[in-house]
């Protein structure tokens, strides 16, 4: 008899575990989906009721690794840390952990620590492409430019169609100085995707460097045509009438980027400055003082110096 019952309990348990997994690998498909679409609070209240796994589940890294990715989503870096700190502690070779704590790092400006979970995650998987892109843009903040170069080629050869991964290698050949490579990138990166803002933003800072003013203007217009409520490209429009002296457009510009956000210490800023440069020395005195009061350094100085 109480091998029976033995039996019996050992069949209960097994059958439970099978459910368990699979509500669990439904949940997690559900979750990670959600993220996928930007539902962050939905997907953390489904990861929420997962956490209570057992660390030695194999399906318990996974979501420690999918709750953190919603808390990224919700800018919650902390948590998110937390989370995929708990994903490598239960499975030290989840290279996404590794991915995405290195993600948190760029986001929260520190390059150095980047690299090493970077590093982790590309020693495990040499062939994961997101690591090398990522490990590239921290390379680049560091000024690594001929590293990152050689990590970003090793994306583009898998995936040469990569608009983030051509624009990434426009910007580090830019810093490389070589001005048409970074060119060519943007070419490519429109052809693929002509709705690709960055690429024209891009472009245009590019030819403007050129000396280029008239193409960097049609650029951003052709941005605009794409995304006419996006302040920062007013702003580089703004800037680029100013660098060709065209004062009127620029401050036309200006204002434009500043309905959309009045929160940017650097439109009221270089605002100010146009107005100083058309002698309207009580405009400029209020720009330079909104731009101080935003927390721009250079907005104090520029108002103790010209607005006594």
């Amino acid at each position: 008899m109480n091998k029976k019952y033995l039996l019996l309990f050992s069949f209960i348990t097994l059958l439970t575990n099978a459910i368990w997994g699979q509500s669990v690998t439904d949940l997690l498909r559900t979750a990670n989906n959600k993220i996928l679409f930007k539902n962050y609070k939905e997907a953390l209240a489904g990861l929420n009721k997962l956490v209570n796994i057992e660390k030695s589940n194999e399906q318990a890294s996974k979501v420690y690794l999918l709750r953190g990715r919603a808390y990224a989503g919700l800018k919650m870096q902390k948590d998110a840390l937390s989370d995929f700190n708990t994903a490598i502690q239960v499975d030290p070779n989840n290279v996404e952990a590794y991915n995405y704590k290195g993600i948190i790092f760029l986001e929260q400006d520190k390059p150095e620590e980047a690299l090493v979970s970077l590093n982790t995650a590309i020693e495990k998987n040499v062939t994961y492409a997101d690591a090398f892109l990522n490990r590239s843009k921290a390379l680049f903040k560091l000024n690594r430019h001929q590293d990152a170069l050689e990590d970003i080629n090793k994306v583009i050869k898998a995936a040469p169609n990569s608009v983030e991964a051509l624009l990434l290698r426009a910007s580090i050949k830019r810093g490389l100085m070589e001005i048409n490579g970074a060119l060519q990138d943007c070419n490519k990166a429109i052809d693929i995707d002509e709705n690709a803002t960055e690429a024209y933003m891009m472009r245009a800072d590019i030819r403007l460097a050129l000396g280029n003013p008239g193409a960097a203007v049609l650029d951003l217009n052709m941005a605009l045509e794409i995304e006419d409520s996006n302040e920062y490209l007013y702003f580089q429009l703004a800037n680029t009438y100013y660098s060709a002296g065209d004062l009127k457009n620029a401050l036309k510009f200006f204002n434009t980027a500043i309905s959309f956000n009045n929160k940017e210490a650097s439109f009221f800023l270089q605002r100010g400055m146009v107005k100083q440069k058309q002698n309207d020395k009580s405009g400029s005195c209020a720009d330079f003082s909104q731009a101080a009061k935003l927390g721009s350094l250079q907005g104090e100085y520029l108002k103790k110096q010209h607005c006594k």
